[in-house]
């Protein structure tokens, strides 16, 4: 009875051990949160969403959440009352950060989420070094986000968006480095799983191989993993997907009849701003490799209800940003064949550099790289 009575304490100690590494508390302290909410999202170790709500008292904020295997990504909200007469702005980004096995805290001021500061495990620390390193660009880039609902000439909107992508582009330069730098944390698959449309895909590809597998089968990595199995049709060296359509002048067009020539296939669609705000560059490339036997094939995705309604738009925005290169509306035949589906194209837009031989030299999404000038210039020599 005696021993029986000894090994009560010990189990009662094993559990109370067992409970205390079962969660871990997040806490912090923002100045101007007040009493408003913070809201934490993550998806769990076992793919499963989680949500919690912590209510904030004289700016402070406290509460568990259940402790992880491994890192997973969080975003952290804030539920800030409405405001009827406010105007209407950018929706502030969360904060990102990584539930894992240790305690967090975060400190910095609620109304300036880039700048907030978290410390606890060893995933989270490294990150806030590098958000840290970001943390002025990235409060200048939602100023400038802020800006975008102002009246303005056509002189200052156009350096307002040279000046969002200048920003932009230094802080993924920054993200890419730090990927390549630290193959064996989290924090890079983390990264490298929201940079999808900021590498081509050879580049994608080639980043994703060379991290480490230790976080590889996180739900960050197997989203990665998805991604990279899509692009691999469409990689370098491999031969451009055979189709034949007829374009807006009633010409036959095929990669058959492009051999010899290097050609830009870019699927993009009317009703995509980003599509039509690479319009002017690409005019600036086609003016100057036309003559050396360049071509653009423009495939467009429309959304029209009707085939009719479909070509109304897409031969409207063709008129409307004056490129004169070769348009193929893909709805236009598409019963016989989606060239989209063909090329594995599900984000616009896409452009694939196809060379003289009918062979794809770069894939990119969404006109955030300059690989295709790069490449036009080796080609060309200027």
């Amino acid at each position: 009875m005696r021993a029986i009575l000894t090994c009560i304490p010990l189990l009662l100690s094993i559990t109370m051990a067992k409970s205390q590494t079962d969660s871990i508390t997040i806490s912090g302290q923002l100045k101007g949160l007040n009493n408003n909410k913070v809201a934490i999202s993550y998806v769990d170790e076992n793919g499963k969403p989680q949500y919690t709500s912590l209510q904030g008292i004289n700016d402070k904020f406290s509460g568990k959440v259940k402790a992880q295997a491994i890192p997973a990504g969080a975003r952290l909200s804030i539920a800030w009352p409405r405001d009827p007469s406010a105007k209407p702005q950018m929706p502030i980004a969360p904060f990102n950060f990584f539930v894992w096995n240790k305690d967090l805290s975060l400190t910095g001021d609620a109304n300036s989420i880039p700048a907030m500061r978290i410390k606890g495990d060893e995933e989270n620390n490294l990150y806030d070094q590098l958000k840290q390193q970001s943390a002025k660009s990235e409060i200048r880039y939602q100023e400038l986000l802020n800006m975008l609902g102002k009246k303005l000439s056509s002189k200052d909107s156009l350096a307002l968006h040279q000046e969002i992508r200048d920003n932009s582009m230094a802080g993924y330069t920054k993200q890419k480095e730090f990927v390549k730098t630290h193959p064996n944390n989290f924090t890079s698959v983390f990264l490298l799983s929201r940079m999808t449309n900021l590498y081509s895909a050879d580049n994608y590809v080639a980043a994703w191989n060379a991290l480490a597998p230790t976080y590889k089968n996180t739900e960050a990595g197997k989203s990665i993993q998805k991604t990279v199995e899509k692009l691999a049709p469409t990689l370098a060296g491999t031969a451009a997907f055979a189709f034949e359509r007829t374009d807006k002048d009633g010409n036959k067009v095929s990669p058959a009849l492009l051999k010899g020539k290097t050609y830009l296939l870019d699927f993009w669609g009317s009703w995509c701003g980003p599509c039509r705000a690479s319009h002017p560059h690409l005019k600036e490339l086609y003016k100057k490799y036309k003559g050396k036997g360049f071509e653009i094939v423009a495939i467009a995705q429309e959304r029209g209800k009707t085939l009719d309604d479909s070509k109304a738009s897409w031969l409207k925005a063709i008129q409307d940003d004056q490129i004169t290169w070769v348009h193929i509306l893909n709805q236009d035949g598409i019963e016989k064949q989606d060239v989209v589906k063909t090329y594995h194209v599900n984000a616009f837009p896409t452009k694939i550099l196809v060379d003289a031989q009918g062979k794809i030299i770069l894939r990119v999404t969404a006109s955030a790289t300059d690989d295709i000038d790069k490449a036009l210039e080796k080609i060309y020599g200027f």
